[in-house]
């Protein structure tokens, strides 16, 4: 199986495809999708890394030109001190020196300039990885702001639906009053339930305005309204193996690839510190003068240079420097080790927190059909004075406690699923294309 289908395959399984979403969510709805699309076009934090890839890729581009034959003009005029009508320097041609030349120089052993140019490659890599690591966490932010925002709104419709019914409940407590059939315990119970209500909904509203406007900033919506969030349905999709969790966290996770790079990077440097041993060869061909006389055509020629340099002895410089390049690898090396076993113990942490939100969401069903039976049961009762009014209030009270507690637990098991992507090197978002 390629690397692309396991992909798929862990994000059906993590249940971020395309059916994380119903089908009766709205077009006008904001998506988890659509949220970390406009996080990944508008944050600074995304530009920033595409900035230094670019800046990367200019430093490789000008590392591989130093490859390359220059073409340089030199020109300039020498004067000469003489004594008894000769030059005092031996190099000197005569009392004035005149120099015109185009030179064409040509590296042709240039060891130290390879190990550059590989370096520059080695870097741009890395950009582009650390790219990828700041789009997974602008993902990760949007992620927990969009979750957290679903809570809050569901929080809210919960309490809203638990004020509709006690406002009903107040009114049927009030018109059995008058008729004599409830007490004014009973009517005291309903005005209690009825601002105990009121008030966990005042809690939960600037909650949630916070939330909105959290998100409406992490998207780039700022001052906008941010649309509603499609409704979230709960995972029907089994948790994937941890191994494979882990095989795909070892392919796929940016962190993994930065730093791999850096230890590619640390063995380039390696090699440009060794090539410092090694000789340079250069050519240089020059056309034009160079003359003690009055400059004339006939006077222009070509000219040809072989250099060589070789290092012989530098008092321990280069063994050091060497020495130093070589301990990096070693601890660029330890590092990848040692984050390596980070995530794999995130892993493993957020595995257990994924398995336990399945558990407390299956809880939280089954309690919550219970409660609803028991409200139901007891609003019937109430309504044929059979119930009372503090009867009543304990099993709204169940009731509504239970729905937050669904609600909750439905999205923090779509929430933990989410982690489980994010620390195998996914977007939460992923899915596979048509």
């Amino acid at each position: 199986m390629t690397r692309k289908a396991v992909t798929w395959q862990m994000a059906a399984a993590l249940g971020l495809g395309a059916c994380l979403f119903p089908a009766t969510a709205s077009a006008a709805n904001l998506t988890l999708h659509g949220a970390i699309q406009r996080a990944l076009t508008d944050q600074a934090v995304v530009q920033q890394a595409q900035h230094m890839i670019a800046e990367r890729q200019d430093q490789g581009r000008a590392a591989h030109a130093d490859l390359l034959p220059a073409l340089s003009l030199s020109t300039g005029g020498i004067w000469t001190q003489n004594g008894n009508g000769q030059p005092r320097f031996v190099s000197a041609n005569g009392a004035r020196e005149l120099i015109g030349q185009v030179r064409l120089q040509v590296p042709l052993y240039a060891p130290q300039a390879y190990a550059l140019s590989a370096l520059a490659r080695d870097r741009s890599a890395i950009a582009r990885y650390r790219l990828q690591q700041a789009r997974l966490a602008v993902a990760a932010q949007v992620t927990m702001a969009y979750y957290q925002l679903a809570l809050d709104d569901n929080e809210l419709a919960v309490w809203r639906k638990a004020l509709a019914a006690a406002r009903q409940m107040l009114v049927a407590t009030q018109e059995g009053y008058r008729a004599g059939t409830r007490s004014r315990l009973d009517l005291s119970q309903s005005r209690l339930t009825l601002v105990r209500i009121r008030i966990g909904l005042d809690q939960a509203r600037p909650r949630a305005q916070a939330a909105r406007q959290v998100l409406a900033l992490q998207t780039g919506y700022g001052m906008a309204p941010l649309p509603p969030l499609a409704p979230i349905a709960a995972p029907l999709t089994a948790l994937p193996g941890s191994n494979m969790l882990r095989h795909l966290a070892d392919q796929s996770q940016p962190l993994l690839r930065v730093a791999d790079g850096e230890i590619q990077s640390a063995r380039s440097l390696l090699h440009y510190r060794q090539a410092a041993r090694l000789p340079v060869i250069a050519a240089t061909g020059a056309y034009g003068m160079d003359t003690s006389t009055l400059p004339q055509s006939q006077q222009l020629g070509w000219q040809a240079i072989l250099s060589l340099q070789v290092p012989i002895f530098g008092f321990g410089r280069n063994r050091d420097r060497v020495a130093a390049a070589q301990e990096q690898v070693a601890a660029m090396q330890s590092a990848k080790s040692v984050l390596q076993l980070q995530i794999r113990s995130r892993l493993a942490a957020d595995y257990g927190a994924a398995q336990a939100a399945a558990n407390v969401l299956q809880d939280a069903q089954t309690l919550a059909q219970t409660a609803r039976t028991v409200y139901t049961m007891t609003r019937k009762g109430y309504l044929a004075g059979a119930e009372s009014a503090l009867a009543l209030q304990q099993a709204e009270n169940g009731w509504v406690q239970a729905q937050l507690q669904t609600a909750g637990a439905a999205i923090r098991a779509r929430l933990t699923r989410a982690q489980l992507a994010l620390d195998s090197g996914l977007l939460p978002d992923q899915r596979k294309p048509s």
